[in-house]
């Protein structure tokens, strides 16, 4: 009897020892599993441990939480890639940063627009201009915001616009960036060319019967006058007076079919163009003033077989006003120099800069001069300059302007790749 009580005591004993070690068994499982997704490591095959026997489901059905959990991860990742491929890509500029400043993310548009490599906190927006970050963080959710930024030779326009969204347990602010220089220039450039069709319509149909009209009448009293053997003083002046009718009308129509070319520029024919070949037929072209008015002309580029995909009879007109532009702001100097300098940035975009030692342009008058019509030359029509950035435009590229009084100015034609 005693022996039997020992048997059942030590079978007791033991099945409570195969019960633990059989929870232990799946709590090991288990835990690995959870270890694995903790981790996002979904690899292990659980099925491997135990093939056979009572773990056989247990592992069966953790191998397929694995296998769910592991395309759930690569499908998230796969939509990451896909959505950072997408922001990389966009023309606008996007940065997200923390309440703290903390730059989370910025793209290659964005770094590209503010001419930097790299930012890590809104701090570092004050070495791209004194006060940005401020503008940066004071920016409200849904409302536009113009920041004007210069970067090297020109000066950014650019649209800012704030989201504010939770992400996780922390709060990001979101920024779009829209540069729309361009866009501006484009609108006023077509504005104007709208106003001088108009304009140019209007006068030259107001003005050709009174040509007209003052030349029939003219030749009326040509014919009067040839009749009479003597010419009385009031026939010299209505002839003259007809005759300077005439004149003037033909003058104003002839002046205002130049401002026309404005508004009829034919498309760029795009063909590859030596920039130094470019550079000597202006040179050919002005060779003989350079020498009258003893301007030192230089002419250089970087790389020496640069090249340059434009217009060349366009490209060549913009360059031929830049020219006459400095040999003007010249005329009071003594020593006189006109440089012209081409490169190609790490970005393959070729630059070409014309810039002389003149008398330079007066600060207010720097946004003017690429108006139609305003010119500070005494005798200049005011269309070179406008005609220039029109046909800089076409190509996609832009021009601006850098001036100090009594120091001389440079003009900076940019074109994209």
């Amino acid at each position: 009897m005693l022996h039997l009580k020992f048997t059942l005591a030590a079978l007791f004993v033991l099945q409570i020892f195969l019960l633990i070690w059989f929870l232990n068994r799946i709590n090991r499982r288990l835990s690995l599993f959870f270890d694995a997704v903790k981790s996002d490591d979904f690899n292990v095959i659980y099925s491997d441990y135990s093939k056979r026997g009572e773990f056989a489901e247990l592992n069966n059905q953790l191998d397929k939480l694995s296998k769910y959990f592991r395309k759930l991860k690569i499908e998230n990742e796969q939509h990451d890639l896909y959505f950072k491929a997408v922001i990389e890509h966009i023309g606008t500029g996007i940065l997200a940063f923390t309440e703290s400043g903390r730059i989370r993310f910025i793209n290659t548009a964005a770094l590209e627009m503010l001419g930097v490599n790299y930012l890590k906190n809104l701090p570092a927006f004050e070495n791209i201009k004194q006060g940005l970050s401020e503008d940066i963080q004071n920016l409200k959710p849904g409302q536009q915001q113009l920041l004007e930024i210069p970067i090297g030779n020109d000066l950014l326009q650019l649209t800012a616009r704030l989201t504010i969204y939770q992400f996780g347990e922390e709060q990001l602010n979101l920024v779009a960036l829209q540069n729309i220089r361009s866009e501006l220039e484009q609108q006023e450039t077509q504005t104007w060319q709208k106003m001088i069709r108009v304009l140019t319509h209007e006068i030259v149909n107001s003005i050709s019967p009174i040509t007209s009209l003052a030349d029939s009448l003219s030749r009326i009293a040509n014919k009067s006058i040839d009749k009479e053997d003597k010419i009385t003083n009031a026939d010299r002046k209505l002839k003259k007076g007809l005759e300077t009718i005439k004149s003037r009308g033909e003058g104003l129509v002839d002046f205002v079919e130049k401002y026309r070319k404005l508004t009829i520029l034919p498309d760029p024919q795009i063909q590859k163009i030596s920039v130094p070949e470019l550079f000597n037929e202006v040179k050919t072209l002005f060779n003989e003033q350079f020498q009258k008015e003893q301007i030192q002309f230089r002419a250089s580029n970087e790389p020496k077989d640069l090249v340059l995909h434009a217009d060349t009879d366009q490209i060549q007109q913009v360059l031929i006003n830049l020219v006459k532009n400095a040999i003007w702001a010249l005329r009071s100097e003594e020593l006189k120099e006109i440089d012209l300098f081409a490169n190609s940035d790490i970005n393959g975009q070729v630059n070409i800069t014309v810039s002389d030692n003149g008398c330079g342009i007066e600060p207010d008058m720097q946004d003017k001069i690429f108006i139609p019509f305003f010119t500070s030359h005494e005798g200049g029509s005011g269309i070179g300059l406008s005609l220039s950035r029109q046909i800089m435009m076409m190509h996609g590229g832009r021009i601006s302007v850098q001036s100090k009084l009594e120091e001389g100015t440079s003009f900076y034609l940019k074109f994209m790749v």
